[in-house]
């Protein structure tokens, strides 16, 4: 060892004094590159001396190396059968069958949710509830999936145009063969979430009630994994409060009845957080819990549905190096567990990231477009309004953070003409962020802050339009935390007098919610849905003119006189009247026809139905007005049937 570090001197020595001469740089650099190499090594052995050797072990048999590490083992098949997966998808042709290739994938997801321990080594949330709390619970699933399920087919009664487009490409990729679920679509959207819309069509029907069933579910268990979450960081009345907000809130409760994949964000946020939560607070030393990699597989599933989703794994990721800074021994407690989320965070996206490769611009077209800052808005609006951009973020901000107590959503996606939350609700949001901002450096209020800030700056103050409510679904989980958080900060403030009988407070309480829940239902059903305002005019006439084309099939070809304010190929019409052919007239034309044939005149057009008539009389005609007496469109058939 002294040798060697002799040997690396001299060269240092003698590659320093060349260069001082300016000569033969080229054999001073190498002199150099060896003499630190050497003594690197040298010092290294010097520093960290190798352990005594006083037994020399056979070698491992290779069946006992894979018995003590089976479960890795099995984690990398899982994952490199997930990256054949993707490999697989880029390289078959589009209309080639890909069952095998998603068989192949569930394959994969199923190995290695094997390798995860049936029990987390504590009860779960769900075993530690009384029978009067679970009969509860039970209740409450059983009346948030009927405000969610029933009438589906009429409430909304407008069924939007990017409802019909996603309805559409659900049922055709289901249609044989099955298309591609590791790709992306409409808008850079993956696909995978269209294959579970078809699935679900499959199931409950290729109609406006079947393409909107799994919406419904997905929402209804939101009402599920929210209570469990919340239960779980907050105790019973946290877990209550925050169930109740989603289970009725109107704004969940609008987007849990339309054929759109933005209801997954709640859902996966916080199926993804209950089970982070589990792992790392569930009083298990030294264990690798299996919600680890539930937690990872969650995560990952997020970046197939809603983009909104993929800032779960964003926030998951704050909020472990948050506690890894603060935390003592969070590494050493944690690293099996945080190397098995990271691993069921890979085999859940892999196929997805290998045709991210291929076409990288799909990873963020769509955010992109929205943002304040690639599409150009903002500085289109410095331009037009002479306004700072400071100035301009700063009404950006005020939009956002006030969606839940003044600003309404401005899009057809809701356009509710209010605010996001009711009275109560937004008055216990307040209540709740003031105590969680007192204990922010507890976890619970720590997560749910993060939670809220990041996604609220991210989905609407940085995006066009603010606050859309399509972009914002990732923050109702939070706002419902928030909630419960307040509900607590209630209690802990007033807390009950021994000298009563009868504490009523939490009657109070109780009812204030119950006040709630009935205050969103009234005002979704009673006065949101009469109005028709979800979806826009356009998505009104489509569907009346869906409606009618469904219930009397066109005996020919149908011309449709609707551009340039609405066209045949509208999502509404594609998918409602998929099997009718039809095409586009464009403004003062009358085709050449052959009998059997329908025209369909919008309002906007109806002044041509003169010269159509006369062109080719002997028709019927059939008027579709609103409850107003509005003409919404003029049906007419030739010759009369």
């Amino acid at each position: 060892m002294r040798k060697g570090f002799l040997a690396g001197l001299v060269l240092l020595l003698a590659g320093v004094y060349l260069l001082n001469l300016g000569v033969y740089v080229w054999d001073a650099g190498l002199c150099l590159g060896l003499g630190l190499l050497i003594l690197g090594v040298t010092l290294c052995r010097v520093f960290y001396p190798p352990a005594p050797k006083t037994v020399v072990s056979a070698p491992v048999p290779l069946a006992e190396w894979f018995a003590t590490r089976r479960k890795g083992v099995w984690r990398g098949v899982a994952l490199g059968l997930a990256l054949l997966v993707g490999v697989l998808a880029r390289r078959k042709a589009p209309e080639s069958d890909f069952t095998a290739v998603l068989g192949l994938w569930l394959l994969a997801l199923g190995l290695f949710a094997a390798t995860l321990p049936a029990r987390v080594g504590a009860p779960s949330t769900l075993a530690r509830l009384g029978r009067q709390e679970a009969l509860a619970l039970s209740l409450l699933l059983i009346a948030a999936l009927l405000v969610r399920g029933v009438a589906l087919g009429r409430v909304p009664a407008n069924f939007g145009g990017d409802e019909g487009t996603q309805a559409l490409l659900s049922w055709q990729l289901v249609e044989r063969p099955l298309g591609n679920p590791f790709a992306t679509s409409w808008y850079s959207v993956p696909t995978l979430s269209f294959l579970l819309y078809g699935a679900a069509m499959r199931l409950f029907g290729a109609g406006m009630a079947g393409a909107r069933a799994l919406s419904a579910l997905v929402g209804t268990l939101t009402v599920l994994t929210t209570f469990l979450l919340a239960r779980e960081m907050g105790g019973r009345r946290v877990g209550w409060a925050a169930a109740l907000v989603v289970a009725f809130s109107a704004y969940h409760l609008h987007f849990s009845r339309l054929a759109s994949n933005q209801i997954f964000d709640p859902l996966i946020a916080t199926l993804t957080f209950w089970q982070l939560w589990r792992a790392l607070y569930s009083g298990v030393e030294g264990e690798t819990p299996a919600a680890w990699g539930w937690a990872g597989l969650a995560a990952g599933l997020g970046w197939y549905t809603y983009f909104g989703a993929r800032w779960v794994t964003g926030m998951v990721g704050l909020f472990l190096v948050w506690r890894l800074l603060v935390e003592p021994r969070f590494w050493a407690r944690h690293r099996r567990g945080l190397v098995c989320l990271a691993l069921g965070w890979l085999t859940m996206t892999a196929p997805l990231w290998i045709w991210y490769a291929a076409h990288p611009g799909d990873l963020t077209a769509r955010a992109s477009s929205v943002s304040i800052f690639a599409s150009g808005w903002l500085t289109r609006e410095m331009a037009l309004t002479g306004r700072s951009a400071l100035a301009l973020l700063g009404q950006q901000f005020w939009k956002a953070v006030t969606a839940f107590h003044l600003t309404p959503d401005p899009t057809f996606w809701y356009y509710p003409q209010a605010p996001l939350l009711d009275f109560i609700s937004g008055t216990l949001l307040l209540v709740g962020m003031v105590a969680a901002l007192l204990r922010a450096r507890w976890p619970a209020r720590g997560l749910t802050l993060l939670w809220f800030w990041s996604t609220l700056v991210l989905a609407w103050v940085v995006t066009e339009n603010p606050p859309s409510s399509q972009r914002g679904l990732l923050l109702v989980p939070a706002v419902a935390l928030s909630v419960g958080w307040g509900v607590e900060a209630i209690f802990t403030a007033l807390p009950a007098s021994p000298r009563r009988k009868v504490d009523w407070l939490p009657r109070v309480v109780g009812l204030m919610l119950a006040i709630m829940a009935l205050a969103n239902l009234g005002f979704y059903f009673g006065v949101y849905t009469p109005r028709r305002t979800y979806g826009n005019p356009t998505a009104w006439v489509a569907t009346e003119v869906a409606r009618y084309g469904a219930a009397h099939p066109a005996a020919g070809m149908t011309y449709f006189f609707g551009a340039p304010f609405i066209y045949w190929d509208f999502g509404t019409l594609a998918f409602l009247l998929r099997d009718q052919p039809g095409m586009d007239v464009l403004p003062n034309e009358i085709p050449e026809v052959a009998a059997p044939a329908r025209f369909i005149l919008v309002p906007e057009r109806a002044g041509e139905f003169t010269a159509l008539q006369a062109r080719y009389p002997g028709g019927a005609v059939h008027e579709l007005r609103a409850p107003d007496q509005r003409l919404l469109a003029l049906i007419y058939d030739w010759p009369a049937p």
